[in-house]
C-alpha cells in the first residue's frame, strides 16, 4: 500500500525539533497534539509561532499508543518515556515515517523494531540497549512501577548487560 503524496517528505518530529528548528523546516513535520501543551509550557512564544505556521498535528489512535507502549516495554524503556513521548512514538510507528528525535529511549525503541529515525541535533544511539526495573531491596525484576510489590522498596532502572 502506498502512502498518500502529502506524506512523501514528512517526518514525525519530537518536541526538541519543534523548539530548536527554524519554523520553515517544521512545515513538513507531523506531530502529536499532546506536544502543543509541552511547547506551551517550555516556550509560549514558540507555541504561538508553531500553531500558526508549523507542522501538522494529529492524535494517535489508542491501538497505535498500545503498540508503542508494547514496543517500549520490550526494551525496558517504557518507564522513562512520558505520555507525550509515547504519542510521538505511536505516530511514527503507525505512519512508517522517519522519527526525528534526540531522545535516547525513543531512538532505542525505534532501533529495536527496525523503524527509521534520525537525530535532531545529536548523532543518536549506536546500539540497542535493554533495561529492567530492579528492586533495590530484594533484587526482583518487575515490568513496571515505582515500588516493588514484593517488599515495598524502590525500583531502579538498570541497563541489562550485553552479550
Amino acid at each position: 500500500m502506498s502512502r498518500p503524496s502529502f506524506l512523501a517528505d514528512m517526518e514525525v518530529l519530537d518536541t526538541a525539533a519543534l523548539l530548536s528548528w527554524p519554523v520553515d523546516l517544521l512545515v513538513n513535520g507531523l506531530c502529536a497534539t499532546s506536544q502543543l501543551s509541552e511547547v506551551q509550557r517550555l516556550s509560549p512564544a514558540r507555541h504561538l509561532l508553531i500553531e500558526s505556521q508549523g507542522p501538522r498535528f494529529e492524535e494517535p489512535t489508542s491501538s497505535d499508543i498500545e503498540a508503542a507502549r508494547a514496543a517500549s516495554q520490550l526494551t525496558g524503556d517504557l518507564t522513562g518515556l512520558s505520555s507525550v513521548d509515547i504519542d510521538v512514538l505511536a505516530l511514527a510507528l503507525s505512519s512508517g515515517l522517519v522519527l526525528v528525535t534526540d531522545d535516547y529511549r525513543m531512538q532505542n525503541v525505534c532501533e529495536s523494531v527496525n523503524h527509521p529515525w534520525r537525530g535532531v541535533i545529536q548523532s543518536g544511539v549506536r546500539e540497542v540497549r535493554n533495561h529492567s526495573l530492579i528492586c533495590t531491596g530484594c533484587g526482583a525484576v518487575h515490568p513496571q512501577g515505582d515500588v516493588c510489590p514484593d517488599c515495598g522498596s524502590k525500583l531502579k532502572l538498570k541497563r541489562e548487560k550485553s552479550n
